[in-house]
């Protein structure tokens, strides 16, 4: 019994064995990438990927808890990169001279157990905002070497264990007084080797802070700079000695033999408008901003002289304002006010240049404001022109007239040649066929046809110049077949029961004298008048259908025509009230 215990126990003793050599073996592999190499290092599973050509982190076994990826050319990180591999595990990443420009918000979110982070030596010239959101074991973070400008308010999010931060040899100009407010257990920070001339201490109020590198930055010591130097020196948070670069008369002068009261802020002037305009017996108010360290003190100048010494009524007031403008980190709390000058009375000697001066220790600025009035008008009465310039004056007037007078005869006779018609003549046989007219009237079928709108016998003169309109004529053609005999019928489709409301007339003209020689009638064509289209309530109608003679025949003899010669048409007419005599033959 004992021996089969003892077989049994060595049985998993092999089996673990084998399992964790083969485990073991399989994240020292490194996943058969021939760039890394996979160890233990101080107790944790590392992965060297250094100098390895590589464009992205590699996938290697999730087991790794050290990744050393320095001196490769990855130039971005994108987003959740080393969650979307499996490397979850991370507890130190090196990315230092990886080229990086860009790196996502996200590009290390998933990884909370990651504790160290380096950064430095890369091409960097902003961080994302909540760069490191969900790391929140972080202890160390380098950036140590990028071309930095700015930190903004709230750069980092809540970093509970967050010891040190490295940022010397960067580029810093400017530290926001918010930007890092949510490192509450940030012992060190190292901002040596940047381009920063004052800092706030308003920056640097933290619980936890223990050490500040400051050393090789152009600091100015002036008013922006000496509420920190103040505190700095008192902190005992450095034991460096820090230098003045700026201004000139300070140059070269450490931080502690410089004076407080020394430290001082050149007067800023900045008028409320450039041009004020007033009118003469009202109040005017303009002003001015001014900032200084010591509090400069503020006179008005008009046209040069204190406003003290001169005759016009004022009234100055001063007020504090806020620093609310893209400079206000640069300015020191309380140290910018309004200074406004009231006239109480505008009058014309209130006009011209305003100096607001303001004067400190540390210098003198000035800004101009123009007062201007509304110009007065003065009306000069202008001498009579003798009279050469008069006669002048009426001769240009007349020809100017003539002038409009023959353009406008000469439109008014392109306009006549283009409406009036030509005139012609006609011969007394002529006269009396235009002038007997049978108009069909209205629009009506055979049942109304002898209706008292039916026909119309009209004598009209056919004047070329009559106006049309209603109770006038608007000619029609008629064409005048003039060889002897029968003539062609209408076309069937005008015959009865077809109603229309046109009647087609067809003229034989007889020949007289000589074969083929027919008398002059109607030559190049001649009208017909046809009622007006508003005379009747019937739709209009044309006058180029049937038309017949006013006894229903398609025949109309004409004074001289032989009708015995004459073939009558088969061409079925319609059965017509007789005409008076007078009409059935001209």
């Amino acid at each position: 019994m004992s021996m089969r215990v003892a077989w049994s126990r060595w049985y998993w003793i092999v089996i673990f064995t084998t399992c964790a050599a083969r485990t073991s073996s399989d994240w020292l592999d490194c996943a058969h990438i021939d760039t890394c190499h996979c160890k233990w290092s101080s107790g944790k599973k590392t992965a060297s990927c250094s100098s390895g050509d590589l464009r992205r982190p590699p996938s290697l076994s999730p087991d790794i808890q050290v990744l050393d990826l320095h001196d490769n050319p990855l130039r971005n990180l994108p987003q959740q990169i080393f969650a979307s591999i499996g490397l979850l595990n991370l507890q130190k990443l090196n990315l230092r001279t990886t080229r990086l420009r860009s790196i996502h918000a996200d590009a290390f979110l998933e990884l909370r157990i990651l504790i160290e982070v380096d950064l430095g030596d890369n091409d960097l010239s902003n961080l994302p905002r909540d760069l490191f959101r969900g790391n929140e074991r972080l202890r160390l973070v380098v950036l140590s070497n990028n071309p930095l400008t700015t930190l903004v308010a709230d750069q980092f999010p809540p970093l509970p264990h967050l010891r040190i931060l490295l940022l010397d040899g960067c580029r810093l100009r400017s530290l926001h007084t918010n930007s890092l407010r949510n490192l509450k257990a940030l012992e060190t920070i190292d901002l040596r080797r940047n381009q920063l001339t004052f800092l706030r201490l308003i920056t640097f109020s933290l619980p936890s802070l223990k050490t500040v590198s400051l050393s090789g930055n152009p600091w100015r010591c002036d008013c922006r700079l000496r509420e920190f130097k103040e505190w700095f020196l008192d902190s005992k948070l450095g034991t460096e000695e820090l230098l003045c670069v700026e201004p000139s008369t300070q140059a070269g002068n450490k931080w502690r033999n410089v004076p407080s009261e020394n430290m001082a802020c050149s007067p800023e002037v900045r008028s409320s408008t450039l041009v004020v305009r007033a009118e003469v017996g009202l109040a005017t108010t303009f002003g001015c901003w001014v900032h200084g360290v010591p509090k400069p003190r503020v006179t008005w100048l008009f046209d040069g002289v204190d406003v003290h010494n001169n005759t016009v009524d004022v009234d100055m007031e001063e007020t504090e304002t806020n620093i609310d403008d893209d400079n206000s980190e640069d300015r020191v709390p309380g140290s910018v006010r309004w200074v406004n000058i009231t006239l109480l009375n505008v009058t014309s000697n209130a006009a011209g240049e305003w100096t607001c001066v303001a004067k400190s220790p540390a210098g003198e600025a000035r800004a101009i404001i123009s007062l201007v009035l509304p110009r007065s008008q003065t009306a000069t009465a202008r001498t009579a022109p003798g009279i050469p310039q008069l006669l002048g004056v009426v001769f240009g007037a007349l020809g100017v007239l003539a002038s409009l007078g023959f353009i406008a005869a000469v439109a008014c006779w392109h306009l006549r040649r283009r409406t009036v018609p030509p005139s012609r003549s006609f011969n007394d046989q002529e006269k009396r066929l235009i002038d007997a007219s049978v108009v069909v009237s209205c629009d009506r079928s055979i049942g109304d046809i002898a209706s008292p709108c039916d026909f119309e016998m009209t004598n009209r003169s056919m004047d070329d110049n009559q106006p049309r309109g209603c109770g006038g004529f608007e000619p029609v053609h008629i064409t005048i077949e003039g060889t002897p005999g029968a003539f062609p019928p209408p076309p069937a489709e005008f015959a009865v029961p077809v109603p229309y409301g046109n009647i087609f007339i067809s003229v034989q003209v007889a020949g007289r004298g000589e074969p083929g020689k027919y008398p002059d009638l109607l030559s190049g064509g001649a009208t017909l008048p046809r009622r007006s289209r508003t005379c009747c309530t019937a739709p209009a109608y044309d006058n180029m259908g049937p038309r017949v003679t006013a006894t229903g025949s398609s025949t109309w003899s004409l004074p001289g025509a032989n009708s015995d010669n004459v073939e009558l048409s088969e061409t079925p007419v319609l059965n017509l009230p007789p005409p008076p005599p007078e009409f059935v033959s001209l």
